[in-house]
This record gives structure tokens, sequence and C-alpha cells, in this order.
């Protein structure tokens, strides 16, 4: 949907402490991160956790790329791994946040974080709601084994480094290119009008809802199309 096919009452205003720039791709990134730390932190309350935080760095000086560091967008690290590893997830857990756009290279991170015994879980925005990074999402793909979870457990550095092309999501649940599952502005209130598509469009900020074929809300920012 055009916004500006609405005329003069399509000017974006400033809402509520938010800037008239839509948000962009790392910034919601950046946003989604904290979230996914205070999920780990309830997923792994029962456990003995030496650190979980966010932007972490990792020696993965025993991986098959040629990076002694990786810069995790969120972990969870075991106490004394060395002598009490977990028998699934192995010294920790660490949580990527992909993006349509991402440009890092999936198998070489997996096989890295793999070979430092570190489990590793690619995260789309459907693993998120607006307020919770959803752990039974995070639960099922291990359990499962969906193509976005590797734990040593059932996975090891040369086979992620060789097969993994990319991040495998379930194409049904994904959003179309240039909307997202999470709002942009989530400190305005939306005062929505339908245009001539018959999407509803915040008169206040410009953002675009639609509803997702799994009844999620999608937004797409002002100036996106």
């Amino acid at each position: 949907m055009h916004v500006e096919n609405l005329g003069d009452n399509t000017n974006p205003r400033d809402c509520s402490g938010i800037d008239s720039e839509s948000i962009g791709e790392s910034d919601r990134h950046r946003r989604l991160k904290p979230l996914t730390v205070s999920g780990l932190r309830t997923r792994f309350a029962d456990f003995d956790v030496a650190d979980l935080d966010l932007e972490s760095v990792v020696d993965v000086l025993q991986g098959p790329s040629l990076f002694d560091e990786r810069h995790a967008d969120a972990i969870v690290r075991f106490q004394d791994p060395i002598t009490n590893s977990n028998r699934f997830f192995g010294v920790g857990v660490v949580v990527e946040v992909q993006h349509q756009n991402d440009a890092k290279d999936v198998a070489k991170v997996t096989a890295d974080y793999l070979a430092t015994d570190y489990s590793v879980y690619w995260a789309h925005e459907t693993d998120y709601t607006e307020t919770q990074f959803r752990t039974e999402r995070f639960e099922r793909a291990f359990n499962k084994r969906w193509l976005n979870a590797f734990a040593p457990y059932f996975s090891d550095a040369d086979t992620a480094l060789h097969t993994v092309e990319r991040v495998e999501f379930f194409p049904q649940e994904l959003p179309p290119e240039d909307w997202s599952f999470i709002d942009p502005r989530p400190k305005c209130n939306h005062s929505l009008h339908t245009g001539h598509h018959g999407s509803p469009l915040c008169l206040d900020c410009g953002t675009t809802l639609k509803q997702h074929k799994t009844g999620r809300w999608m937004y797409q920012p002002f100036g996106a199309r």
C-alpha cells in the first residue's frame, strides 16, 4: 500500500518520543536481542548458569573459519562447562537473530560454535511477540531438530560447514518482504484509517497494518514501499 495515496493526511508525525525516521532493520535487530536474553533467562532459570548476556564474545579458535572469536547476539553459558557440560546443549547456547538481508555466513558461524561445543539457534521474527522471545518455539526446534537449531548432541561442525547453505525457516510462517511482525513504532497508539487498498494505516506515524494468514498482525513502516 502506498501511503501517499491517502493525500495530505498521510504526513507522519512524531509519535510519543519516537523520531520521524522509519526504524531500520538494524534497529529492529537491536530491539529483539534483549527479548532473547529475557527469554533465555526464563528458559534456563533452573540451570546453573555462569553467564547470560547479549553481544557476548565467544572464543572460536577451534572452529573451521579463520576467525578467533564471534560476537553472539545472545548467549547462555553454563557453570563449569569443561567438567559439567550439558548432555544436550553442550557448554551453552548461542542465539543469532536472523534477518532476510543478514550477511552472516550461516554455515561457518554455526560450525564455529558447534566446534566450541555450543548449541546454536537462528531466530526469526516468528520467534517473537511484541514483548517476548517465544521459548516454546525454541524448545520445539531443538526437540524436533528443526533446520534452524543445532546442538552438539545431534550436530557437528564438519557436517554443518558442508551442508548448511542458509537458515531454513517455515515459509508459511514468514511475513512478506518489507513487512514485519514487530511494530516499528511501539510507542504509537496507531490511529488507524482504512485506505484505498483496504489495509489499515496509522495517520500518526504512517505505519500500515495487515493480518498474516497465521492470524498475527504485520507492520510496514512508512516509506517501506
